[in-house]
């Protein structure tokens, strides 16, 4: 899911490789560790807007 968000927003897509491994690692194992599908959808959606600066997510700041 999160891969294809980011195919979707080029400019969040940049932000995410540039982010390091760990950081990286972290946003994809949170979300492989949601159990529905609307869970996963809401959090895919809150860590575009925290690789775009607009929230924060899994407890950290802006990129």
């Amino acid at each position: 899911m999160l891969s294809e968000a980011l195919a979707k927003n080029l400019e969040a897509k940049e932000v995410f490789e540039q982010l390091t491994a760990s950081k990286q690692l972290e946003i994809n194992r949170y979300i492989a560790r949601l159990k529905t599908d609307e869970a996963i959808e809401r959090n895919v959606a809150r860590a575009i807007g925290f690789l775009l600066g607009k929230n924060r997510f899994v407890g950290r700041d802006k990129p």
